[in-house]
């Protein structure tokens, strides 16, 4: 009896376990043809998000986006820095502890944003929010800065955003609003503000950090650097452009600046999209190269 008692233990532990290993597989499956679908959406929307804005920008003029916005500071513009800054120093100390910190790595002409921007500016730190899905954001018809999580990082990322909005253009950094399409450069304009992030204020923050490795190869193909921190603050992303169609076809470069948006969520991306994305822009990069090399030999003949 004892033996049987045993047996018919054992079959109903094995079976028990069978069945629980046949629901989490079950599980798992469902997850995969789950995550799938959701792939398979976003490819498609990626898709027309592409076609709509090479569409929009078919007729694109490349000499004219190579030709830069700005130029020197004009004496009013001196003279309003100075009355901003010597109110930020007398009531601002956040502001004013960030912008000293901020002209130590870019040039004055660079500060047209953030000074438009900065009397407007108000911070409101959330302590402690139960369902806080994102450490900060900032709010450009508003001025509105809200953190999250309570760190200088956030902060001095989201006020790299405030200093890199110019919403007569609705444009902030690298991202613009394009009428009947939406954010455009979300993705690039993510992971240059967190890079910068980390340069300029010594963090090693790992926020986007696929966005910042893929921006980093970007910011190879500038002939100089600074023009990208220009292009940057300035909230032009079709100086950008400009100069990436100097290593890159237009079309190829409209494609890698949509498709960054998926990196937006780690949920959305794989190590692998990240890997076949970095091949993808350089060796879209090396492609133009090659293509110019041919016309110059030929033009040589």
């Amino acid at each position: 009896m004892e033996e049987i008692a045993k047996n018919t233990l054992i079959t109903i532990l094995i079976t028990f376990n069978a069945f629980v290993c046949y629901q989490e597989g079950k599980k798992v499956y469902q997850e995969h043809q789950k995550y799938k679908v959701d792939k398979n959406q976003r490819n498609l929307k990626l898709k027309i998000k592409k076609t709509q804005i090479k569409k929009m920008l078919a007729d694109l003029n490349i000499n004219e986006l190579n030709q830069p916005l700005y130029g020197e500071f004009t004496k009013e513009e001196a003279s309003r820095f100075l009355k901003v800054t010597h109110k930020l120093k007398q009531g601002n100390q956040i502001l004013y502890k960030f912008e000293t910190e901020l002209l130590k790595h870019v040039n004055l002409e660079n500060m047209r944003n953030f000074i438009k921007n900065a009397p407007y500016i108000n911070i409101y730190n959330h302590k402690n929010p139960k369902k806080a899905s994102v450490l900060g954001t900032f709010d450009g018809q508003s001025k509105e800065i809200h953190i999250y999580k309570d760190n200088e990082k956030t902060l001095n990322h989201e006020l790299l955003h405030a200093a890199s909005a110019d919403f007569n253009y609705s444009a902030v950094g690298f991202s613009v609003d394009l009428e009947k399409i939406g954010r455009f450069g979300e993705g690039i304009n993510e992971g240059y503000t967190e890079l910068l992030n980390n340069r300029f204020f010594a963090n090693n923050s790992k926020s986007y950090l696929y966005l910042q490795n893929l921006v980093k190869i970007i910011e190879s193909l500038y002939e100089n650097k600074e023009d990208m921190l220009e292009d940057y603050f300035n909230a032009d992303i079709f100086g950008l452009i400009g100069e990436l169609s100097k290593t890159i076809p237009l079309e190829d470069i409209i494609d890698i600046i949509v498709e960054m948006d998926q990196f937006l969520s780690l949920k959305n991306a794989s190590y692998l999209d990240y890997l076949k994305l970095k091949h993808k822009i350089l060796k879209s990069a090396v492609k133009k190269e090659q293509k110019s090399l041919v016309k110059f030999k030929k033009g040589n003949h």
